[in-house]
């Protein structure tokens, strides 16, 4: 009896555990989406018209006052100390634009085009054509589309795109179709590459027949 006792509670013990696991992640994931969300709406209230040096302060300002709540969290999951700031933010940075590519990418582009000095240009739409041969879903939906020539190149969804299907739901559904896209350029920060490059942002699939 006592052996059947002790093999229900450590299963008792295992399942809570995994519980505690699951819900510690789900936390890590809303805090860093509450940053993300509030350090957006603070940057899109800051004026273009300030100086290079001011705007940047205030860019500054606006995801440390929106992680400070989370300076724990953000401690153990990061290693990122929000009390030394001045070595830790440019991390911090980093981190929080990877986020803004996926929730907030017109408010990412604008401050990544005022940091370097230049305005945003006029977007212009291009079209491409091919087969979908890759569907990438990290941070935010990515489409490898192969041309006639051979060519694979990249499309980011960013933000909506004008389908006449349920892209949301559907879009696993793409791989090995012959598409359309129509597309802009942006120019983002790479966090991972230490530099802006050119981004091809979706605006409109067309599934061809």
């Amino acid at each position: 009896m006592n052996k059947f006792q002790n093999h229900r509670n450590m299963r008792r013990i295992l399942v809570i555990s995994f519980l505690v696991f699951i819900v510690s992640k789900a936390f890590s994931q809303d805090y860093m989406d509450i940053i993300t969300k509030k350090s957006c709406d603070c940057i899109d209230q800051v004026s273009d018209t300030l100086k290079s040096e001011q705007f940047n302060m205030s860019l500054g300002i606006c995801m440390i006052e929106a992680s400070m709540p989370y300076k724990k969290q953000i401690k153990k999951d990061y290693d990122i100390n929000l009390d030394k700031i001045e070595t830790e933010g440019a991390k911090l940075g980093r981190i929080l634009g990877v986020k803004m590519a996926s929730v907030c990418p017109a408010t990412l582009l604008k401050m990544t085009q005022k940091v370097k000095g230049k305005t945003v240009p006029p977007k212009v739409e291009q079209t491409s054509e091919g087969i979908v041969t890759k569907i990438e879903n990290d941070f935010f939906v990515v489409l490898s589309l192969k041309d006639d020539l051979g060519k694979i190149t990249k499309y980011y969804w960013l933000t909506f795109i004008d389908s006449e299907v349920d892209l949301a739901s559907s879009y696993s559904t793409l791989m090995g179709k012959s598409i359309s896209i129509d597309y802009e350029s942006q120019e983002f920060f790479d966090p991972k590459l230490q530099e802006y490059r050119q981004f091809l942002i979706i605006k409109k699939i067309t599934i061809d027949n």
